[in-house]
């Protein structure tokens, strides 16, 4: 997908995110760590040395400077560089506090 694809501006980030993936059952199948490679107001790349499911359910806890982000999401794309997945998640649920939280970080995302 090229960046004229995209529904919204995507700005680099380097945020930890601790993850809930969830299988076809809506059974936790995977957590862990990963690291942000940039940020939406509609999704996230991550970086994950595990690979993850297209489709599958996410629960995302970001974090940023000074507040922690939850969301739940869903995994658009995965795919393997190296030893290392390029994961893209689409926001599927996000409140306006979170989002705010998001915007007061990367305040060019809202403009």
């Amino acid at each position: 997908m090229s960046a004229q694809d995209r529904k919204s501006t995507r700005l680099e980030s380097d945020q930890f995110i601790s993850y809930r993936l969830y299988d076809s059952e809506n059974r936790v199948c995977d957590e862990g760590m990963a690291k942000t490679k940039d940020i939406s107001k509609t999704g996230v790349a991550v970086e994950n040395r595990t690979p993850m499911e297209v489709g599958s359910k996410i629960d995302l806890t970001i974090a940023l400077s000074e507040d922690l982000v939850n969301i739940t999401g869903i995994v658009r794309n995965s795919e393997k560089m190296d030893d290392i997945f390029n994961i893209g998640i689409e926001f599927s649920e996000i409140s306006e506090d979170e989002l705010s939280k998001i915007a007061k970080e990367f305040p060019e995302l809202v403009k």
